[in-house]
């Protein structure tokens, strides 16, 4: 997230240089449609659409690997999970009667903590 804002941030200043130089030339006697303010702010327009999209996709992405099954029949529910940084994750799992907390990376996983289901509170 945080590079897209960096990104966004630089694609802004650089549309701002950019229109007060447009500016700067129009003022000389550019055509009005033909100048080169003209064809940068359709360049702005594109980058916009281009950055939401990209927007669009990674938050979609991202939503979708964030869902999990609600079969009822399922021997292992995964109730809640944290991305703690770094390929390390913290997963909430429901296995019969009881909750697990598990911990781990790419390689291995860990068992945190054992809760029985009603102490779980869920909300």
């Amino acid at each position: 997230m945080r590079v897209l804002v960096k990104t966004a941030n630089l694609a802004g200043l650089l549309l701002l240089v950019g229109l007060v130089s447009a500016f700067a030339q129009s003022e000389q006697g550019a055509a009005a449609g033909s100048g080169p303010l003209y064809y940068l702010l359709q360049a702005g327009v594109s980058l916009a659409v281009v950055v939401g999209l990209i927007y669009l996709i990674y938050f979609g992405l991202r939503r979708l690997s964030q869902t999990t099954p609600t079969d009822k029949g399922e021997a292992v529910r995964v109730l809640a999970s944290r991305h703690l940084g770094g390929g390390r994750w913290v997963y909430v799992l429901e296995v019969a009667d009881r909750i697990l907390i598990v911990g781990g990376g790419s390689e291995v996983l860990r068992k945190l903590a054992e809760l029985p289901a009603d102490e779980f509170d869920r909300s």
